[in-house]
């Protein structure tokens, strides 16, 4: 592996007082007992859901064959005809006897893919279940998933053009197969698989190591209940992040990452002799974890060849915390507040060598509605693609609040161009209006451009969450996409006493003066003002602002970032005037090579900390300044390195 792997910074029990700034010295709380998503119920609208009982003859009973019902509602989604929507699966058992495979028809071949959605009614009682001894599952050494995320063989030169597929709500179970794998999930830029159980005696829960880069995608709120291995990550592009996960009973390894850049927060490994393995090319962040078994003679989590930033463990019943390849231990435990098997990184006068060590807040969850009353459509008020949306989305936000409604939705377009919305002014977010989402797939182009020199203030299309004392207290919008060179709307965050969160979407993201704003699962350019926090949960940002050549600015505010993937131009985090910014698990995909000087992250009197960090380029162009500090006018570069990694970098002492 490129660079030096070794023990630079530990704790063998518990790190000493003020280690890290407010960083506590014992590990977290379990992260059980998060609140899950509950019942949804989608609109009875066939323009924007593809309910498969009604409209594909599935049955969902349990003894009927499924397996066509599903596929075609796969193939359907995904396709230009019917791309307009997500697919919604009633509470039920469906039976399956082959995979299900993420594919646009039933020859294949696809060279890119947007979708599917599909969506369960309540995970316990919404379940995908293999046919116990189902046919080519009988053999562990030669496994086959339930579900496939793409139809090219295992191992397929793959491109990265199978964007937003999203699985949310329901269980996959794969019954009594011992060859089985839950799934082999594949997503490019944003993708997400929310609230879902998977459980099986079969070889793996979930795949995310089947096809070269997989990613940027989010895990989060998953179960795996069984299996050998519960989760598989391989390969080195292009990273993703797990939030939120249970794994339960496996029998050799909760977690194996092999090569790939993963981001995991609050993983909760129980019964497994060995918790998380980090194998050969690994770059892993992990906090706030937690990992039991009844007792075994092994330890937690074994780090071979690989680097690992972690923060606030806790394990019981092993004999040791983490372990180096030959079973040194790097880490006792119970409880490990910070370890970094990597280099380690001071940049600057008074920067300390460990971690700002931000305890992040949980994303709030806001229950979908369950009366479908409480679903507006604002197609209804006027909304078409290639036409300003401002004012019918206005007028439907209106009216939701006007009746007391909830949810606001659009249409998702055909698949070809042109297919999208323009949205050219400012909509305001109010009364009891608490999510606008999109269905199927969503673009929303034309609010302003990031080539022009006052980007982002020129950003005119936006939607807004405003001051409004009687408006919901946490708003969500989700679901709405740009696919286009530049993120072409805004989202914003304006109020001190409303929460927003921002979720499964690409847009330009702003966040005001003492704000607060969650995000997740999202491509685009975030721009904070001072005094606000953002918590973040696998961000893709990519192609640079033109004049601005800054991706994600943190101006005086509080960042924490769980997975970071980058390409192409522009500093990517900027963090000034005393703002604290930590960064866990960063994908640098170099594709277009260091063409100046401008800096991959920029602190200037501020406070920047980045943990598990990896540089990939195949074209020799590396980072000419990966980080510059720039304290009281001076300045200090972190030097230009092949194939860089590192465990931590810390620059600025505490603010």
């Amino acid at each position: 592996m490129p660079g030096t792997v070794g023990l630079l910074l530990a704790t063998a029990l518990c790190a000493p007082k003020g280690w890290g700034d407010g960083m506590p010295t014992t590990a977290a709380a379990s992260p059980s007992g998060v609140q899950r998503l509950g019942r949804i119920v989608f609109p009875a609208d066939p323009r924007a859901v593809l309910d498969v009982k009604r409209d594909l003859g599935a049955k969902g009973d349990g003894v009927a064959d499924d397996t066509e019902a599903l596929q075609a509602a796969i193939e359907r989604s995904t396709t230009a005809q019917d791309h307009t929507r997500s697919i919604y699966l009633p509470a039920g058992t469906y039976r399956i006897t082959r995979p299900l495979v993420f594919r646009p028809n039933d020859k294949g071949g696809e060279g890119s893919m947007v979708g599917p959605w599909i969506w369960g009614e309540e995970r316990d009682r919404t379940i995908i279940r293999l046919d116990d001894g189902a046919e080519g599952y009988g053999d562990p050494a030669k496994p086959r998933e339930a579900i496939r995320g793409v139809s090219r063989p295992d191992g397929a030169r793959m491109n990265a053009d199978f964007f937003d597929r999203t699985i949310v709500n329901l269980t996959i179970d794969t019954g009594n197969n011992p060859g089985a794998i839950g799934i082999k999930y594949y997503s490019n830029n944003t993708g997400v698989m929310r609230d879902v159980l998977i459980r099986g005696n079969g070889a793996i829960g979930l795949d995310l190591g089947s096809h070269d880069q997989n990613g940027p995608c989010l895990i989060q709120n998953v179960e795996i209940d069984g299996f050998a291995v519960g989760i598989r990550a391989k390969h080195m592009i292009n990273s993703q992040t797990l939030s939120d996960i249970t794994v339960r009973n496996a029998r050799e390894v909760g977690l194996r990452v092999d090569g790939q850049t993963l981001a995991v927060e609050r993983l909760r490994v129980i019964g497994a002799p060995l918790a998380v393995e980090c194998r050969e090319w690994a770059i892993v962040a992990l906090v706030d974890s937690l990992f039991e078994h009844p007792a075994t003679n092994g330890p937690a989590v074994k780090v071979a060849g690989s680097v690992l930033h972690a923060q606030r463990l806790h394990v019981s019943g092993y004999s040791s915390a983490v372990v180096d390849k030959d079973g040194k231990v790097l880490a006792a435990g119970p409880d490990v507040a910070g370890l970094t098997v990597g280099s380690v990184h001071a940049l600057g006068p008074n920067s300390p060598e460990s971690p700002l060590g931000m305890q992040p807040e949980l994303e709030p969850v806001i229950p979908y509605p369950t009366d479908t009353n409480q679903w507006v459509c604002a197609n209804d008020f006027g909304a078409a693609q290639e036409q300003d949306l401002s004012e019918p989305l206005q007028k439907a936000i209106d009216a939701a609040a006007a009746r007391g409604a909830s949810t606001v939705y659009l249409l998702g377009g055909k698949r070809g161009d042109p297919n999208w919305y323009f949205l050219k002014k400012a909509v305001r977010i109010h009364g009891s209006v608490n999510r606008v989402m999109g269905f199927g797939f969503v673009r929303i182009i034309g609010g302003g451009s990031c080539a022009a020199t006052n980007y982002p203030a020129n950003m005119a299309g936006r939607l807004v969450v405003d001051d409004d004392p009687v408006g919901a207290k946490i708003v969500v919008i989700e679901h709405l996409k740009v696919f286009a060179p530049g993120a072409g709307y805004a989202v914003e965050a304006r109020s001190p006493t409303r929460t927003a969160v921002f979720r499964d979407m690409h847009a330009t993201i702003l966040v005001g003066r003492n704000a607060k704003a969650f995000v997740s699962n999202a491509c685009g350019h975030l721009y904070q003002e001072p005094g606000s926090t953002v918590w973040m949960r696998q961000w893709n940002t990519e192609g640079g602002p033109a004049a601005l050549k800054v991706n994600t600015r943190n101006d005086g505010g509080r960042l924490w970032v769980l997975g970071l993937k980058t390409e192409a131009f522009s500093t990517k985090v900027q963090t000034l005037n005393g703002g604290r910014t930590e960064v866990l698990g960063v994908h640098n995909y170099n594709t277009h090579g260091a063409k100046d000087d401008t800096p991959f992250f920029q602190v200037k009197d501020a406070s920047l900390s980045v943990g598990a960090y990896r540089e990939v380029c195949f074209n020799n162009g590396w980072w000419k300044a990966p980080v510059l500090a720039q304290f009281g006018g001076q300045e200090f570069r972190h030097p230009q390195a092949q194939w860089q990694n590192w465990g931590l970098l810390r620059a600025g002492g505490k603010q």
